[in-house]
């Protein structure tokens, strides 16, 4: 468990490596500023590591609302005749569009 006494501090390097593979760019005051920042927030989630668990349930929503599924089951779908009255161009059970993607063949 990681209490505020042992947990670990960001250095202005970590933070330069972590700009860096964010292809952000820092100058010294922001490295500073950002050290902060993230210090301030691995602070906080060392006091929420602390925090005492112990018999408390799996809760997945804090109201208790469950969905409401439908059953799985099969219907009839639309004829493919009656489909194909509404479609400008039908072959092989499929619609026929206009190509929009450019090739080079």
């Amino acid at each position: 468990m990681v209490t505020a006494d042992t947990k670990q501090k960001l250095t202005i390097d970590d933070v330069r490596k972590i700009a860096s593979l964010s292809k952000l760019r820092l100058d010294g005051a922001e490295l500073e500023t950002m050290a902060n920042d993230f210090n301030g927030i691995l602070g906080f989630v060392a006091q929420i590591s602390e925090a005492n668990t112990e018999g408390a349930l799996a809760l997945d929503h804090p109201l208790g609302i469950v969905n409401a599924d439908r059953s799985d089951t099969s219907v009839a779908s639309i004829p493919q005749e009656a489909i194909r009255a509404f479609a400008p161009k039908f072959e092989a059970g499929f619609f026929v569009v206009p190509q929009v993607i450019e090739t080079d063949a």
